[in-house]
């Protein structure tokens, strides 16, 4: 076996290339991901296994490449070939700290290691990652007991790794010398039997002491391993920009994700989140074959599986949490709204369906197309709430939407439907004229309102088709009464022959409907405010039918007693 002075001279080179460096540096990388694994999750999950399957499939290549890889160990770092590949601080739980701390100064891993060989090494980093308060032995003895074929270390001032060939015959001199140093050692044992007492001030710490183990403490008890570990598999993303490893590290992702929500740690998720955005705007120019695997992330995210267990935290959800799943459902696709469509129908919380109807806003304002789809569900409140969301969206695409929407079989759905598009700028009001006649009410006397709002051409000819040529399917008194008022606000002069000829009476009423029609008439030529109407009004007044007399008499007698009032 070669000396350590040998050994280290054969490795002295000239500096690696690029692409060497570059595969180290995976091998490390994939190595930090393992140990992650491995402290969060039991040996045998399979979130360890994919994670020891890429370490070695990045070893092994390296090792093909370019033979046997060795790091040199400080406490606080590792070197590659004389330069620092990875920089942490000296803590219970960091790479160079745990590989150093039990003496080991340089660490190699050579050809013809594997898969087997290097699952068994990263159970023992795991197991001695941080030490027990008592502990079962160490690193060290651990690999040494091992007996790694492929990994050979340096400790101190021995060499480990595979079994060296020991000379083991004794000369007589090297035999005296053996016993000599037995019996000085035997006497200094004997010597330190005798104890001198401890004094018990000596034992007590001073403040300055007691305020940093404090402080120790606390950075211990305030250290998050997953969120550690979500940082890794974060930093590694942008690290490499190749396909075989963007992969696992995105599968590794989607578990966190997952289970963060499960355990409502949503500063995780959000993390996660906010940064693959991140991740992506940066692919977008260099790396765009990285697109599509990050959008597939967001998919399954936005998935009803994914978002699942949000479901089981709803009742005892406070304002604060509320806040950070609007955080975190905005940053998803908007595919997502299916996913949520179905959570608005299974929480009676009124504050939580109303964050839900905000972020399926914010959605539908990337991509209408999902919410559209979600229009022709059977559920009738649901299509009602995503009517309500779809108002509140700009654009003629949402206007079409919603104008076939007021054909809908509910009037709760026509309903929600009409009052956006009645409020939009200038309505085709052609396309809605049938409503008034719908069988909701409310829906009637809405598109009515609306058209009294002012004088308009289209709505006058509207209206007065409608009646003089007999068109109402609905018989009630009230409504042709509405419609005439109706007329009455949006009309203008024009009208004024109709509604004389209907008041004062002419062969063409329909008997049944004579009544209301003069009573409409009246009520229209009243609602015009025109010195034209008036004087239809006097002039029905004065005639010799006593019902046509009597109706205009008592609008008439109305305006009187509401000028004097």
């Amino acid at each position: 076996m070669a000396s350590v002075e040998e050994r280290k001279s054969d490795t002295v080179k000239a500096g690696p290339s690029e692409e060497q460096w570059q595969a180290a540096e995976k091998v490390l990388i994939s190595l930090q991901l393992a140990r992650k694994n491995y402290s969060l999750y039991p040996e045998n999950h399979v979130n360890c296994t994919r994670a020891q399957e890429q370490f070695w499939l990045h070893l092994d290549k390296y090792l093909r490449l370019y033979g046997n890889l060795r790091f040199d160990l400080a406490k606080d770092k590792l070197l590659f070939q004389g330069e620092i590949i990875l920089s942490e601080p000296s803590e219970e739980g960091n790479l160079p700290f745990t590989l150093f701390r039990d003496g080991i100064q340089w660490l190699e891993l050579q050809r013809g290691i594997d898969s087997k060989e290097v699952e068994q090494f990263l159970r023992l980093l795991n197991r001695y990652r941080i030490l027990s308060d008592e502990p079962e032995g160490d690193l060290v003895t651990a690999l040494w007991e091992a007996r790694f074929p492929h990994i050979q270390y340096y400790v101190a001032d021995m060499f480990w790794g595979a079994e060296p060939e020991f000379d083991l015959t004794v000369s007589p001199g090297a035999a005296e010398e053996d016993a000599e140093l037995l019996e000085e050692a035997e006497e200094k044992d004997s010597k330190s039997e005798c104890f001198s007492p401890i004094e018990p001030a000596a034992l007590k710490m001073t403040p300055e002491e007691e305020a940093e183990l404090r402080e120790m403490v606390r950075v211990e008890e305030k250290r998050d391993p997953v969120s550690e570990y979500l940082d890794v598999l974060l930093d590694s993303l942008m690290e490499l920009r190749e396909k075989e490893n963007f992969v696992p590290i995105l599968e590794s992702l989607e578990d966190v994700f997952h289970d963060s929500l499960a355990r409502k740690h949503f500063e995780i998720s959000l993390k996660i989140l906010k940064s693959l955005h991140y991740v992506r705007k940066t692919c977008a120019t260099e790396s765009t074959w990285a697109l599509p695997l990050i959008d597939n992330f967001f998919l399954t995210a936005s998935s009803a599986k994914s978002l699942r267990p949000l479901q089981t935290a709803w009742l005892d959800m406070d304002t604060d949490e509320i806040g950070q799943i609007k955080q975190i459902l905005v940053l998803l696709q908007p595919e997502a709204i299916q996913t949520l469509g179905g959570m608005l129908l299974e929480t009676s919380s009124l504050r939580l369906q109303k964050m839900l109807l905000e972020v399926i806003l914010v959605l539908a304002y990337r991509d209408l197309k999902p919410l559209e789809a979600m229009l022709g569900r059977p559920e009738e409140e649901l299509v009602q709430k995503l009517v309500y969301v779809l108002g509140r969206l700009d654009g003629e695409k949402s206007t079409q939407i919603l104008a076939r929407m007021v054909r809908h079989p509910s009037a709760r759905v026509r309903h929600e439907a009409l009052k956006p598009l009645l409020s939009r700028g200038p309505t085709d009001i052609k396309g809605l004229f049938h409503l008034i006649e719908d069988k909701n009410d409310a829906i009637r006397r809405l598109v009515l309102r609306h058209m009294a709002q002012e004088r308009n051409k289209v709505t006058e000819t509207l209206l007065m088709e409608y009646l003089e040529q007999g068109k109402l399917n609905r018989s009630d008194d009230e409504h042709i009464i509405a419609c005439f008022r109706t007329l009455g606000r949006c009309g203008s002069p024009r009208s004024i022959p109709f509604l004389r000829k209907t008041l004062l009476g002419r062969p063409w009423l329909p008997g049944f409907r004579k009544l209301s029609y003069r009573q409409g008439a009246a009520y229209a030529l009243q609602s015009m405010g025109m010195e034209e109407a008036q004087e239809v009004l006097e002039e029905a007044s004065r005639s010799l039918f006593p019902t046509v007399r009597g109706i205009a008499r008592k609008i008439i007698e109305g305006q009187t007693r509401q000028r004097k009032g």
